[in-house]
């Protein structure tokens, strides 16, 4: 009788754990496995970035490629704003982006190879500057003014996305219905994730000095104006009079321009 009463007063499966401890981990863990197709997906996109980056570069030679302070600084940004992403962006959010239908129109090819530009100019860039083939100068000044310019464009896209999650959410939790987003970032160009995606597209080839880089890194810019010409026209349908007044006031994407 007492050895029962003993299972029955320590059993875990019987007695449930109080400690909040052990409990938020149990949350933490929970919502990590739910949503585990968005770390999935930036672990992913992570792999693939710093893959193509070393393996262009050569992997005989990663301490040559982290030897210059502006290449070592653009992988650390990198990395800090994949983690920022992951960390500050509601998975939930993210997820459902993730599993959103997309269009398929006759601008798909548009996009595809907007994605393959993306591709390329990560290949071409550092595989250009480590062979010195069609640098676009020696000058280490070129290469901090494209970290310069990742920097603000990381900044913009980042906050962007953090802030637009974060508003969009809140509204759905609230049953308040999607409303348009027009503070923040938002208060200075109408798509600062695009803006800030275009600098960053910009200079990653800026600080590998590569000037086929920097040319396919504009062509993978084809993608992001089709795809914020089909937004806008959605926008005004849904939002109408209020779409046209934010119109007025704000800038499509390069500020104060």
């Amino acid at each position: 009788m007492t050895r029962l009463v003993f299972l029955l007063t320590f059993n875990p499966a019987i007695t449930p754990i109080k400690n909040p401890f052990i409990s938020r981990i149990r949350c933490t863990i929970s919502i990590l496995w739910r949503q585990k197709n968005v770390l999935l997906a930036i672990f992913f996109i992570a792999i693939v970035i710093f893959g193509v980056i070393f393996i262009s570069w050569g992997l005989d030679d990663i301490e040559g490629l982290l030897a210059h302070p502006a290449r070592a600084a653009l992988l650390l940004l990198l990395l800090a704003q994949l983690l920022v992403i992951m960390l500050l962006v509601p998975l939930g959010w993210m997820n459902n982006r993730l599993l959103l239908p997309q269009p398929v129109d006759n601008n798909t090819l548009i996009a595809f190879i907007g994605a393959m530009g993306v591709l390329l100019f990560l290949m071409v860039s550092p595989f250009s500057d480590r062979r010195e083939w069609m640098l676009l100068s020696s000058s280490d000044a070129v290469r901090y003014f494209g970290l310069f310019l990742f920097i603000l464009g990381a900044t913009f896209s980042t906050w962007a996305t953090i802030h637009l999650s974060k508003r969009l959410s809140f509204q759905v939790n609230n049953q308040q219905g999607y409303k348009l987003v027009t503070d923040g970032p938002f208060k200075i160009v109408r798509h600062p994730r695009d803006f800030g995606t275009i600098l960053v597209f910009i200079g990653i080839p800026l600080v590998f000095l590569s000037s086929l880089g920097l040319v396919l890194a504009f062509l993978s810019t084809a993608g992001l104006f089709e795809r914020i010409s089909r937004e806008e026209k959605m926008l005004q349908m849904q939002f109408k009079e209020e779409w046209s007044q934010y119109v007025q006031k704000t800038k499509c994407m390069i500020p104060w321009a």
